[in-house]
């Protein structure tokens, strides 16, 4: 029985972020992928407005618009070997996503770690440093010894630095370490009960709401280094710092999703039928992923960074 590449494809692009909450809570340019780049319109300054004109003609400007561009990545899926005797697994969509959930649960959990470094800010007035007392219940892959747990001034710093820039109130996010949210936020009695008993009106993905933020958790978000002004640790292909070190420290997001931008492009699917050497077919897929900040000036997006 032939391999059907077409029920395959679908299934990718189908369950790819089906019921990711942090991805799908940003802004989707999916349409204006062009190749492997993402070409997005945006818009000028916004008019000047005067109150009671008292000289006329009145001052005539012109809009300039500009362009945000980003660049897509190919991210390629490890092939799987099916089996002579699996070939019936073509036929059923339960069985297909069987043998493909392990490897398109990966693919996301990459994508996200990839999408959250690229919209996690840089530079003086982005971050804020935790100011909790001194605990080891959270910690970046290789660190060691103590870091000052996350507050809720801390968030309410956070907070302030978007009001100031106008940013929308509602709709904002607090992407936050398992680890911080468990062993520090949650030790805060009215954080733990917002978690035990408020839940039920909360949206998908979202744990807790704390001082106008949907607040969400995952195993990690983003990891800084040590420096006064924290500087973001590079990343390898799986999303994860290439060169942890004992001084990094975790970090949490708060940001809107109007400020941060992803981009799924195209996916493809590769299969090689009745191999002899593996007495069965390879399937193999690629699929172009890119995400971007919506503004150079990276209004919109803080980062709240463990402190020592």
């Amino acid at each position: 029985m032939a391999l059907d590449r077409e029920q395959w494809l679908a299934d990718i692009q189908e369950n790819l972020f089906k019921n990711n909450a942090i991805i799908n809570r940003a802004v989707n340019h999916d349409g204006f992928v062009n190749y492997k780049t993402v070409h997005v319109p945006q818009a000028g300054a916004n008019p000047t407005i005067t109150k009671n004109l008292g000289a006329f003609p009145a001052t005539i400007s012109q809009r300039t618009d500009s362009e945000l561009t980003y660049s897509m990545d190919t991210y390629y899926v490890e092939p799987i070997h099916i089996e002579r005797g699996q070939e019936t697994a073509f036929i059923s969509y339960d069985k297909r996503m069987s043998v493909l959930n392990q490897n398109i649960n990966t693919l996301e959990e990459v994508l996200t770690n990839q999408a959250l470094y690229k919209w996690a800010p840089a530079g003086a007035g982005t971050f804020v440093k935790t100011t909790g007392s001194a605990v080891s219940s959270a910690l970046a892959p290789s660190a060691t010894s103590t870091r000052l747990a996350i507050t809720l001034a801390d968030i309410l710093t956070a907070k302030g630095i978007l009001d100031a820039a106008n940013v929308p109130q509602e709709g904002r996010i607090l992407v936050l370490p398992s680890s911080m949210y468990n062993g520090q936020l949650l030790a805060i009695q009215d954080v733990y009960q917002a978690q035990s008993y408020g839940s039920s009106a909360l949206p998908s993905g979202v744990v807790n709401r704390i001082h106008g933020f949907d607040v969400m958790i995952r195993a990690t978000v983003v990891v800084y280094d040590n420096t006064g002004t924290p500087v973001l640790k590079t990343i390898g292909d799986n999303g994860t710092p290439t060169s942890p070190t004992t001084t990094d420290n975790l970090a949490a997001l708060a940001y809107h999703p109007s400020f941060v931008a992803k981009a799924k492009g195209g996916a493809d699917v590769f299969i090689n039928e009745n191999d002899p050497a593996y007495y069965g077919s390879i399937v193999s897929a690629l699929q172009l992923f890119g995400a971007s900040k919506m503004r150079t000036s990276q209004i919109g997006i803080v980062a709240i960074v463990q402190a020592n």
